[in-house]
Order: structure tokens, then C-alpha cells, then sequence
């Protein structure tokens, strides 16, 4: 069938069953594998909604936009696309956001480092404020709405390098605005240059961490996909890391964390850099859910 005439076929629908049943025939032209999978979760993504809803809701009607949106979706997928891109969407935590190629695909083991902050930050300060957190390189802002989401922060900040990844993370501020328990600001610059000014109880950054000589090496929805500014650092991957730790030991307060997601090929590097920055005590090494060192935390001395 052509291109035109699937997308003839697919306006006419007027349920979720009749939806997945198109998008998977164009999936599978396109060569996806589980066509019908990736269909229900295009549908679940766009609309919001668990991805159990639409095989319990086959009979519902549906919208003459979303059947466009769902299209163009499935295109995109069929292109080498990232699911997230093509859809625009991404769960991270208990926060639904705004996805784009001006921002980084949030990851699971993102999650876990935002965990692992909460519960940090619980047991060492309780009930009480928790101060400033910021989040560099906030990309999409999951960290920094996450933490101002679910924390006891009085404030959070998010600082960017892209002016539009910026435009995103405030977008998802003010459409997560009713979750968010703190107030949040987004600050434009290098790392943490916008926050001279600030003292902070956390500093928490997923730095681009990857090496330029390691880009072919990538997975091709990777490299050709998402934005290099996020992706790659000089001097092996590292220079990002090396200046956060650096700048981290003026803006944190004494007994404030610093966390940061770290490739696993050089979670060694980065712990061994901040013992030798001596501004930092109890440097550890965590490991995500694979069992890969993926986190470094250390406390301000």
C-alpha cells in the first residue's frame, strides 16, 4: 500500500483499536520490529496514558488530530527515529515531558541518580529545608523538576549552555508547575558560571561525558539523533566533569552533596579526581541497576 493511501486509511479511524491496527500495518512496512507493541505505545504516549490503556480501551474514540500526530509518529519511528523524539514525550520519574532533538532522551538511570539524591538528602537533613539544589546541564529539566517535584529544596536551578534546551526545561516547568512543591529558576551558561552567586546545599550534573573518538562507536539513534553539545567532552570525556568538580567545591555549602552520572568507563577516573581535589570527603561509586559504576557522590568537607 502506498504512502498515501495508508495515510488516507488511517484519517478514517475513529477508534484506538482501528489506530493500532493501521499504525502497525505502516510500522511494519517500515521494517519495525513488534509493530503492533510500538503501535500501542504511540497511541499510550500521546495520549498521556498508561500503556495498558489502550488494549483496555479498544472501542474508544479518538481525535482526527491525534490520528495525525500518531502518522507522523510512526514515520519517524519507521526513519531510525527515537521512540521519545517521535512522539515527543518522556516519563521520567512521576513527571510526563516535553521531549525534542534540542535535549537529551531522559534515562533510566537518571532516575536512580535523582533517587539516590532524595534519599541522601533525607538522611542527613530530614524534615528540615534542604537549601538550593542545581542542576547542570539541565537539558529537558527532569533533574530540576524532579528534585523540586519530589525534594525539600527551597529552591532549584537548572543551568544550560543551549538557549534551546532551555526553552524546553521551561516549558515542562510551566506545565508540571502544579507538581512542583519549590520554586525553580533556568539560568543560561556554561555549567556553573550562572551561579556565582549561589550557595548550594546539592550540585547534581549528567554531563556530556563521551569522547569525540568514541562517536561511530555509538548507537546510530544516539549519534545521528540527539544534540552533540550533550553528548561529547574533551580531554577523553572528562573536561565537563573535571570543571563541575572544580567549580562545586566554591558553590556548595560545607556538608553539601555532589552527585554526578559518569560513563562506567571512567567512574574511576572521576571518583580519583575529586579525592585529589581535597575540598570533598566520602567520595563513592554507585552502580545502576545493570551493576555498572554509572554515579559518583562525594560530601563538601
Amino acid at each position: 500500500m502506498s504512502n498515501l493511501a495508508h495515510q488516507r486509511d488511517l484519517t478514517a479511524q475513529r477508534t484506538v483499536e482501528s489506530l493500532v491496527g493501521t499504525l502497525s500495518s505502516a510500522l511494519r512496512l517500515g521494517g519495525i520490529d513488534n509493530p503492533r507493541r510500538v503501535a500501542t505505545d504511540i497511541v499510550a504516549a500521546l495520549l498521556d496514558v498508561p500503556r495498558s490503556w489502550p488494549v483496555m480501551n479498544r472501542e474508544a474514540a479518538i481525535d482526527e488530530s491525534l490520528v495525525a500526530l500518531a502518522l507522523n509518529a510512526a514515520r519517524k519511528i519507521a526513519q531510525g527515529a527515537p521512540f521519545a523524539y517521535s512522539v515527543g514525550r518522556a516519563e521520567f520519574r512521576h513527571l510526563s515531558l516535553a521531549i525534542d532533538q534540542r535535549v537529551l532522551i531522559p534515562r533510566p538511570e537518571t532516575e536512580m541518580l535523582v533517587g539516590e539524591i532524595l534519599d541522601r538528602m533525607q538522611a542527613s537533613f530530614g524534615e528540615a529545608s534542604w537549601g538550593t539544589a542545581i542542576d547542570v546541564g539541565t537539558g529537558s529539566g527532569a533533574i530540576a523538576l524532579s528534585l523540586a517535584a519530589e525534594g525539600r529544596f527551597e529552591h532549584v536551578i537548572g543551568t544550560d549552555a543551549s538557549h534551546d534546551a532551555l526553552d524546553v526545561a521551561r516549558s515542562n516547568a510551566n506545565s508540571t508547575s502544579i507538581a512542583l512543591r519549590h520554586s525553580i529558576e533556568f539560568r543560561h551558561g556554561s555549567l556553573l558560571s550562572p551561579v556565582g552567586d549561589v550557595k548550594a546545599s546539592v550540585i547534581v550534573s549528567n554531563p556530556p561525558y563521551i569522547a569525540y573518538s568514541e562517536a561511530e562507536a555509538l548507537p546510530s539513534t544516539v549519534r545521528d539523533w540527539e544534540p552533540p553539545i550533550a553528548l561529547f567532552s574533551g580531554h577523553d570525556g572528562m573536561a565537563a566533569t573535571a570543571g563541575i568538580v572544580r567549580d562545586a567545591a566554591e558553590c556548595l555549602v560545607p556538608g553539601g552533596l555532589l552527585a554526578l552520572e559518569v560513563d562506567e568507563r571512567r567512574a574511576s577516573i572521576a571518583a580519583d579526581m575529586i579525592m585529589r581535589n581535597g575540598a570533598y570527603r566520602d567520595v563513592g561509586v554507585g552502580l545502576d541497576l545493570t551493576g555498572r559504576e554509572r554515579f559518583v557522590f562525594a560530601w563538601r568537607i
